[in-house]
């Protein structure tokens, strides 16, 4: 099979997968609002006004206009006793606070400001000095085409890495840095996420995952320790069969990029840590979106919200459709069941990504104006016609290895 061939399967699986994905969760999906009756009868379609009144009624606005009033005797009841009332998109956009929304983008703006912070400190601690404001507009820019390109989360690397290395002689490093930026914030997440489900109430079905997630975290940990130890590295490792392949002497500096990683111990904690404070931020603004399209969020559930969330993100970076369309919503669809109607819990999934989207529109500037290269890198691309030969060298010194 071809390169290419091996390419257009694989975005065939992307785009299957996200059609699966999306009819699952389009599943109970209405315009209009369901009431479902205790005698079995059919459901009653329309717009529920309010919730029930204080004399135990439900007023429905039928689609030709009339209403009907339904005794809460008369309505089926779950497992817990809570009528069966299913809200519409309608009716969720209706009842939704759009003061709330607003807040969620204001609280989601400065997550940024650590992410730029965090890759600062990654590549200093490969010697590589890159100024804050530049790698705030390389978050800007990166976080912007996660959002507007095929590729997802991938785009976003792939454009932080590149120019990147742009800054520095020292490539491999600064593209290997970019990686394991990506790792490091996978790596909190994972860290969250297992100690929520851990101590999440037994009935929560957050709970059922906490054993796969402390077997990740906890594979993670022992890949780690054998990685880095000296042992393994001098006697297990098959240095002999290494050095045969093409890219021998890049694996070496990026494994070397990876252990300098290790060693500056302060800024690997700094990094885990500033992660972790982001992704409460982020989160922050994801639960004001749940309240403000009243769903049923509080203090007494905002951990089990936050693990939901939190699993949203690690499945957003699995690989597959795009910024995870389809499987981030059936994840939301499965765990946020307990405290809304489907369709509440599809615009809760659409509000969150048109705030992270809204968050990262600067970046559409700093890709249009080019603001995210170099100095010498503009320099050279504004010289005059008869320099051709020089720029092209000058390109040919800042190419990537």
């Amino acid at each position: 099979m071809t390169p290419f061939s091996k390419k257009r399967l694989l975005n065939v699986i992307r785009i299957a997968l996200c059609v699966a994905a999306l009819a699952i969760v389009v599943q109970g999906v209405t315009i209009h609002d369901h009431v479902v009756p205790a005698d079995g009868s059919p459901d009653i379609v329309g717009c529920v006004t309010g919730d029930l009144q204080a004399d135990g009624h439900l007023v429905v606005v039928l689609p030709n206009g009339e209403q009907q009033t339904v005794a809460a005797v008369d309505i089926a009841a779950d497992s817990d006793g809570v009528p069966c009332v299913s809200f519409g998109l309608k009716t969720s956009w209706r009842k939704s606070s759009k003061w709330l929304l607003l807040l969620a983008v204001a609280i989601h703006f400065p997550v940024i400001l650590p992410q730029s912070l965090r890759l600062q400190w990654l590549l200093r601690a490969q010697d590589i000095r890159v100024g804050y404001w530049e790698c705030l507009k390389l978050s800007f820019a990166g976080n912007f085409l996660n959002f507007a390109t095929p590729l997802g989360s991938n785009a976003g690397d792939v454009f932080k890495a590149y120019f990147v290395s742009l800054h520095t002689e020292h490539k491999t490093e600064a593209v290997t840095t970019v990686l394991l930026d990506r790792v490091v914030g996978l790596s909190s997440l994972l860290l969250i996420v297992a100690t929520i489900t851990t101590f999440c109430p037994a009935g929560s079905r957050l709970a059922d995952l906490a054993p796969y997630f402390l077997s990740f975290l906890g594979a993670g940990v022992v890949g780690g320790l054998i990685y880095l130890s000296p042992v393994v590295r001098e006697h297990l490792l098959p240095r002999k069969w290494l050095s045969r392949l093409p890219a021998y002497e890049q694996l070496q500096r990026v494994d070397k990029t990876a252990r300098v990683l290790f060693k500056h111990k302060a800024i690997l904690t700094g990094a885990m840590l500033l992660t972790i404070l982001l992704q409460i931020v982020a989160l922050g603004a994801y639960f004001t979106v749940a309240v403000a399209l009243a769903l049923d969020a509080n203090l007494g559930n905002v951990l089990e919200y936050y693990a939901s969330f939190f699993t949203g993100i690690l499945v957003q970076t699995l690989p597959g459709p795009p910024q995870g369309l389809g499987t981030v919503e059936l994840t939301y669809r499965y765990f946020l069941a307990p405290f809304g109607s489907p369709s509440q819990i599809v615009c809760v999934a659409f509000f969150i990504r048109l705030v992270a989207m809204t968050c990262a529109l600067p970046g559409l500037l700093v890709t249009a104006t080019g603001s995210y290269k170099p100095g010498d890198v503009v320099a050279a691309e504004s010289d005059p016609p008869a320099a051709t030969g020089d720029r092209a060298a000058s390109s040919h010194e800042l190419a990537p290895e």
